[in-house]
């Protein structure tokens, strides 16, 4: 049985990581710390009816590490406080799953990659887009060569807002907790896919603003990326698009794929226009249910389990975190200073 903490008790661990990790036999959630005790102790009661079973809620994190010596550690607090988290859980000896993005600056996320390696722990990504089923989808048609080599890809995830599906939470537009907007709340998501589906990343020129809402991050932003292959990429995000988008298109020497127009649809066709063999919209719809928005962050939390007990490869794992982060801190790097700007950074 893996023993898990968990700390923040915001909305995306009450709806996702924590019916994800609850729901694995293996797994036993046992404490949560959070600076809002009410709530936590809400979730608790959810867990088990049982006093005694029921997690203990904690305010304090290193009081939570001393007293419970768990197995893992769930970080999902605001973005500051990932980097500190990480690494003490990973120094008390605990795996980590820590929410995206890993950190607001790749310094902080080279330091979890290290402590990680130091502690020889499990170091996590919650980026559970690479679990879905139309990314598996496009993941597995580019690694079987059908649509020949990839050249382009713009990726683009939009939504309102953090007012929106996470009412009260504002640190998300708060520069000082967040350490940036719309970009790496939600282009780190679509980095890391591009990444994935494309290979490493050499270079980024970006702008961002703040154009729609007033508040102290950046609530739209695109970057242009340019691939070590040679392949170019866009990628987007915003705050301020309604309705919500989540898209992908890939443009490769022998074909096409187009996906989220509308949301959970796929097409992946051959330059003369008819659909790669196995790869139809049918066969790719009849692989997974639309319908089961949970079913990503399931499949993270059942990866990040199978990793600790040796049964898997660790992904979104600490070194993709930290290449996507490093994208975006590009993105606004090249904002700020109207260039582009080289990937790795050197500091």
């Amino acid at each position: 049985m893996i023993r898990i903490a968990i700390a923040g008790a915001g909305a995306i661990t009450e709806r996702a990581h924590i019916p994800a990790l609850a729901g694995i036999a293996d797994a036993q959630i046992v404490a949560i710390q959070t600076r809002t005790a009410a709530k936590a102790e809400r979730i608790a009661r959810t867990l088990s009816p049982d006093e005694a079973r029921r997690p203990k809620i904690y305010s304090d994190f290193d009081e939570m590490l001393a007293r419970e010596h768990p197995d893992a550690v769930g970080v999902f607090t605001p973005n500051n406080l990932h980097c500190e988290f990480t690494v003490k859980a990973l120094h008390a000896g605990a795996h980590v799953l820590v929410e995206k993005p890993m950190a607001p600056t790749a310094a902080d996320a080279r330091k979890m990659v290290d402590a990680a390696a130091k502690a020889g722990r499990v170091l996590m990504v919650a980026m559970q887009r690479r679990f879905g089923g139309i990314e598996r989808a496009i993941k597995a048609a580019l690694a079987s060569g059908a649509i020949g080599k990839p050249n382009f890809i713009r990726a683009r995830l939009s939504h309102g807002g953090p007012q929106l599906w996470a009412p009260g939470q504002n640190w998300f537009t708060t520069a000082s907790e967040a350490g940036g907007g719309a970009m790496l709340d939600l282009g780190v998501h679509v980095a890391d896919l591009a990444i994935w589906f494309m290979g490493e990343i050499d270079s980024v020129s970006g702008q961002v603003g703040t154009l729609a809402k007033p508040i102290e991050v950046d609530d739209t932003g695109a970057m242009l990326l340019h691939f070590k292959s040679g392949a170019l990429g866009v990628v987007e995000a915003s705050w301020s698009s309604m309705p919500p988008l989540s898209a992908i298109e890939i443009y490769g020497s022998e074909g096409r794929v187009m996906a989220g127009y509308p949301r959970n649809d796929i097409s992946i066709l051959k330059s003369d226009g008819t659909p790669v063999a196995g790869f139809s919209r049918e066969d790719v719809m009849s692989r997974f249910d639309p319908r089961d928005l949970l079913a990503p962050s399931r499949a993270l939390a059942e990866n990040f389990i199978a990793a600790i007990q040796g049964r898997a490869k660790p992904s979104p794992d600490g070194n993709d975190g930290l290449r996507a982060v490093e994208a975006i801190e590009a993105c606004y790097r090249s904002s700020r200073l109207g260039t582009r700007i080289a990937l790795p950074l050197d500091s």
